[in-house]
């Protein structure tokens, strides 16, 4: 389920590459709006800023691709992993190194890490895609496939070393010297081919933020757009490589701002349809246990009454009475239940709501009811669903059949999750004919067994019954 993306992604970002065009031609042209800063800890300051916002975004992309599958989101990941490490690691160099612009090996390990990652970023928005057979595989393989990339460059530029050039003959210190396509030739390439491969992610993101009415990708689309206008001015006015923050600085930290943006709201996003999945879920649950409980009594009920309605007066047997009397009460048990559930957190522990259920049954009928509950017992909706209906029905047997004053409940997890309810009631022989009782068990088994589990009752004339539910 996505979310409707208006206006069109792909007008949005066209509408950001012009003003970002836009700004690049002010900043340059007007000198009273210089935006030059010379400072070294400001340069460390973006570049960890934007590697720990990466990050984030990495984890934000492998959430997706854990419901989705998708190749092109694990491809994504990858990307932005080497991004996020690129600017991490650039930030390490910046601090360790006496001077990045002179040494190669710092110089085009940024700059190819740089390259790689939008030119994967590339990749992921133009190829088709498909779903990834194994979820965990993928992502070990994308990891690993990174890191064997990262590890390629460094190891290829450290054993180049001094023979690489570095980004400038004479570094500039002042935004006087930082002067027009300054920076190495070899540089200007990488930064060009780096400027396209964001723009070819960002018209890919665009286009698919439009078909799919994903937000996310639209904002994926203008942080690449906003990105490929850093790099254009990376080349054009070359500060990267040096402790001066330009207008390519300025553009990058837009850039990434605008990707924090769109993770946010993702975030946001997911969390919201989590909800709504959840509310809707119930709402399903609880349907169809008012059309499995409720509405089938009911059936029952008019049936039996349109029989009685065609005899004549003073002839209904005592037992069908009696079996319309104990529909009456299943009803009325299966809409408190419903009630119940609808009155509580979706999210409640299964041990509170296996007490709550229990003490609410228990209590209407006059027994009291003692606990024996392992806490965080972990376990699936359908399986607490029939857990707790299996409880309440064996406590309403053991009260309204077996006459019990005092019933015992016991959960615990250590051998699967098993469930046992204990009564003092007057027990019967499991060997004679089922009386009315003999519903509420049939419906007990049956819910245990539609979950591969257990179902085990025992029970004797005067001592009371056992029911019990295991399941693994």
């Amino acid at each position: 389920m996505r979310t409707a993306v208006p206006p069109s992604a792909r007008y949005a970002a066209s509408l950001t590459a012009c003003v970002c065009v836009g700004l690049t031609l002010l900043l340059n042209v007007a000198p009273q709006l210089d935006p030059t800063l010379g400072n070294l800890r400001v340069h460390v300051a973006i570049e960890v800023w934007a590697g720990m916002v990466l990050v984030f975004i990495a984890a934000v992309l492998l959430g997706r691709f854990r419901f989705t599958d998708s190749r092109r989101t694990l491809l994504k990941f990858a990307a932005v992993v080497i991004l996020a490490f690129d600017n991490l690691y650039s930030a390490v160099l910046t601090m360790t190194v006496d001077s990045v612009s002179t040494s190669g090996f710092s110089t085009w390990t940024f700059a190819l890490d740089g390259v790689v990652g939008s030119f994967l970023l590339a990749v992921a928005a133009l190829m088709p895609d498909r779903p990834v057979r194994r979820r965990a595989g993928g992502v070990l393989i994308a990891l690993g496939a990174s890191v064997l990339g990262l590890s390629a460059i460094i190891v290829s530029t450290a054993l180049l070393g001094d023979r690489l050039p570095g980004a400038f003959a004479d570094v500039p210190e002042t935004s006087d010297e930082l002067r027009l396509l300054s920076e190495h030739a070899a540089l200007l390439v990488a930064e060009g081919i780096t400027a396209v491969c964001f723009a070819v992610a960002a018209a890919g993101f665009a286009r698919l933020a439009d078909d799919e009415g994903d937000e996310f990708l639209q904002w994926l689309s203008i942080g690449s757009v906003i990105a490929s206008v850093a790099f254009v001015n990376y080349a054009l006015f070359p500060s990267q490589f040096t402790e001066l923050v330009f207008s390519g600085d300025i553009f990058f930290i837009a850039a990434v701002a605008a990707l924090l943006v769109g993770a946010v709201r993702e975030i946001a996003r997911e969390e919201a349809m989590r909800i709504r999945n959840a509310v809707l879920e119930e709402r399903k649950r609880v349907a169809r246990d008012l059309h499995d409980g409720v509405a089938q009594e009911l059936a029952f009920i008019a049936s039996q009454m349109r029989v009685f309605l065609r005899q004549p007066a003073g002839t209904v047997a005592a037992e069908p009475m009696e079996q319309v009397i104990s529909a009456v009460d299943r009803a009325l048990d299966e809409s408190r239940g419903a009630i119940a559930a609808l009155s509580r957190p979706i999210d409640e522990p299964l041990d509170r709501a296996l007490g709550h259920a229990a003490f609410d049954v228990a209590d209407r009928a006059g027994a009291k009811v003692s606990f024996e509950l392992e806490s965080n017992v972990q376990v699936p909706p359908a399986w607490r669903d029939a857990l707790l209906r299996i409880a309440r029905e064996a406590i309403t047997n053991a009260v309204r059949h077996g006459g019990a004053r005092r019933i015992n409940v016991q959960l615990d997890a250590i051998d699967g999750v098993r469930l046992r309810v204990t009564d003092d009631g007057n027990g019967f022989d499991l060997a004679s004919p089922r009386s009315t009782q003999s519903f509420g068990l049939t419906s007990m088994r049956e819910r245990a067994e539609s979950l591969g589990g257990q179902f085990c009752i025992s029970s004797m004339p005067g001592s009371g019954t056992t029911v019990e539910v295991i399941v693994r």
